[in-house]
């Protein structure tokens, strides 16, 4: 059995043990986070949670669901750059934040320059270079996020082109997708924190995704985050009136797309990215989870609500 037929095979076996709604509901029921945490160790062991806040247990479920990614990185050499991206999801917040601290902060030119040196030894170059420019123009640290966010889905068409027309025809909706997502959300969150239209613009990924490159120059120009939000609800068709509702739209819709990419590709490579996705899905919902519990919250009106 090769690499990534192995992978596909340890994707399929996992892909029954995602939780389902009613098990959501049923853990929302926990009287607290030690319950919630006990239950979810019977799931997996491994899970460490060093103290029970829901910051911590959000800690302790992002490095299980990392730990994840690289066992499946692990199993095939071919898949290893494409699959990086689920690793990347995660983990770019942490250089995100350390390369903003180096342009936005009044360093000594040689901490910056070896701060700069470092993440582009690590394979950010394109970031910090992206990042360096528009920070120079607009002076807005927030822009970085947008910028690792970017390069990330860039790198992941990239790295998919190169596994073989089979694997791109299995995850094009996927891809359009995320493409969708991040444009969208690039432009409600710059709108809503003052961001220039021009440097929301120059963040956006044109052509790879369903939104024509004329209706999202036409949402940045709305001036407003809700009334962006509105009007590309419009264009999706979709019901909806605000950020709020477009944001749970396309957390539904991955969730949607990934389900159907693997059942309609359960024996090739869409199968994996389908439940690395699927799996991402569920780490956000228990996380959301635990911050319900930890704030007493109602738990069937909030699992209905927030988790999508």
């Amino acid at each position: 059995m090769s690499d990534p037929v192995y992978t596909v095979v340890k994707a399929s076996a996992r892909k029954g043990r995602l939780l389902t709604r009613e098990q959501f509901l049923e853990l929302s029921y926990s009287k607290d986070l030690k319950e919630l945490a006990n239950k979810l160790k019977e799931r997996v062991p491994t899970l460490e949670v060093p103290s029970l806040s829901a910051k911590a247990l959000e800690g302790a479920l992002y490095s299980a669901y990392l730990a994840e990614v690289d066992e499946f990185i692990k199993t095939s050499d071919k898949l290893t750059k494409a699959l990086s991206f689920f690793r990347r999801e995660v983990a770019d917040t942490e250089k995100a934040e350390a390369l903003k601290s180096a342009l936005a902060e009044n360093l000594p030119d040689k901490q910056k320059e070896d701060s700069l040196l470092r993440l582009k030894a690590e394979g950010f170059e394109r970031e910090v270079e992206t990042s360096s420019r528009v920070f120079t123009k607009y002076r807005i640290p927030g822009l970085v996020n947008a910028v690792f966010a970017r390069q990330r889905i860039l790198d992941l068409c990239e790295d998919v082109g190169k596994l073989g027309r089979e694997a791109r025809s299995g995850l094009i909706d996927f891809i359009k997708t995320k493409v969708d997502y991040f444009n969208s959300i690039t432009i409600i969150r710059g709108l809503k924190n003052g961001v220039p239209p021009g440097a929301i613009s120059e963040l956006l990924i044109y052509q790879l995704g369903s939104i024509p490159e004329e209706k999202l120059n036409e949402a940045t120009k709305q001036g407003d985050a809700e009334k962006a939000a509105s009007f590309l609800l419009s264009v999706l068709s979709s019901k909806g009136t605000g950020a709020r509702d477009l944001e749970k739209l396309y957390e539904e819709k991955l969730g949607k797309n990934a389900e159907r990419a693997y059942y309609r590709n359960y024996s090739n490579l869409a199968a994996v990215f389908s439940y690395l996705e699927l799996k991402l899905r569920e780490t956000k919902n228990l996380i959301r989870l635990a911050n319900i519990i930890e704030r007493g919250m109602d738990p069937k009106r909030s699992v209905q609500e927030f988790i999508y």
